[in-house]
């Protein structure tokens, strides 16, 4: 027994099992360590505002949006099948014709995944306009007229075939359709 004492005590450190079983947790803590590291440094997440200032204060501009919409009364009915986008503007008051209409498809979490396109007027209060893919699943809608003067919010989930945005406001019966 004395001899195998001495065996161990001649090996050199690197082969010693005790000094590898403790040095494992700080070796591989420094390793998770800087993963962790590169991963926050390279990964950079979309969701988060750089200017929280200028965020503060477009909130009153976006809320005078909706107001506006509220009061005209704004009622579109939005269909959306394939890559065709159809919508037809109906409001409870007379508003100015449109020019075009803003129509942004945000996707809940992955930014580049949003589409911005211009809905042209097709006559009678109708706004044709064209995806550059089809889309499917949950989405937010921003709808704004060409001023910027209004504006509506809803959140969807496409494909939509005559859908009402703006529904909570005043209810009315739903009897047009888009052909």
């Amino acid at each position: 027994m004395h001899t195998i004492s001495n065996n161990e005590s001649t090996r050199p450190w690197f082969k010693q099992p005790w000094l590898w079983f403790v040095l494992s947790v700080p070796i591989t803590s420094v390793i998770l360590s800087s993963i962790m590291v590169t991963v926050a440094i390279i990964g950079k997440d979309s969701m988060v505002s750089d200017n929280y200032y200028k965020d503060g204060m477009a909130i009153n501009q976006t809320i005078e949006q909706d107001k506006l919409a509220n009061t005209l009364g704004l009622k579109p009915l939005l269909s959306i099948a394939g890559t065709e986008i159809k919508l037809l503007l109906k409001s409870s008051s007379k508003i100015v014709d449109q020019p075009f209409l803003t129509f942004k498809l945000l996707h809940p979490t992955v930014s580049s995944k949003d589409i911005i396109i211009k809905l042209l007027p097709s006559g009678n209060s109708l706004y044709l306009g064209e995806l550059p893919h089809t889309i499917e699943g949950r989405r937010y809608l921003d709808l704004y007229a060409y001023d910027n003067s209004w504006r509506l919010r809803e959140e969807i989930t496409a494909p939509l075939i005559d859908f009402q945005l703006n529904r909570d406001t005043q209810t009315s019966a739903n009897t047009d359709k888009l052909d």
